[in-house]
This record gives C-alpha cells, structure tokens and sequence, in this order.
C-alpha cells in the first residue's frame, strides 16, 4: 500500500476475517489506491506484517521492464567503455614489462 497520499496521513481501518479466511478491503482504502473489483492484489507478509497492495497490470509490468532494461543496457554500455580502457592500459603495463 502506498503511505505517501497528500498530507502524508496513513489510514487504516478494522475489518473482519470470514470463515473462508477472506476480507473486504474499505472502500476509502480501495479508491486511494485505485482498486476497482475484479482488480489483483498481492498479499505478503513483510516486517511480520501482512501487507496487501494492488498487483501491476501487464502493462505496468511492460513499462517498468522497459525502463529497466534501459537503464541496464546504458550501464552495460558504461562498464564496456571503461573495460576497454582498462584492458588498454593492463596491455600497455604488460607490455612495458
């Protein structure tokens, strides 16, 4: 769940668990965070809390992949570059010895 809406307010709320272990998450809790019915959540328990936030669509998925792999590649890119200079200069050391 997103903590950082405007004001920096957090709100929580108490909900009961059913028999087949199943909740409903408020609804002033589903609109701040844009879950709509029909909508995947992934449930986890971190910091031994259990934690319940909205899963990406396919397509949120696709773009922080993309941007990812951007930034990966640039990075690889980077890393290449100083790798050929530092092969360069290991040569030139090797062979001046």
């Amino acid at each position: 769940m997103n903590n950082s809406y405007p004001g920096g307010f957090m709100y929580e709320s108490i909900t009961v668990v059913g028999e087949r272990g199943q909740i409903t998450i408020p609804k002033t809790i589903r609109d701040l965070e844009g879950i709509k019915a029909k909508d995947r959540v992934i449930v986890k328990i971190e910091d031994n809390k259990i934690v319940v936030e909205k899963a990406l669509d396919k397509k949120e998925k696709e773009a922080l992949m993309k941007e990812y792999f951007t930034k990966y590649s640039e990075i690889h890119k980077k890393i290449n570059k100083e790798w050929e200079v530092v092969d360069k200069e290991a040569n030139r050391f090797l062979d001046d010895y």
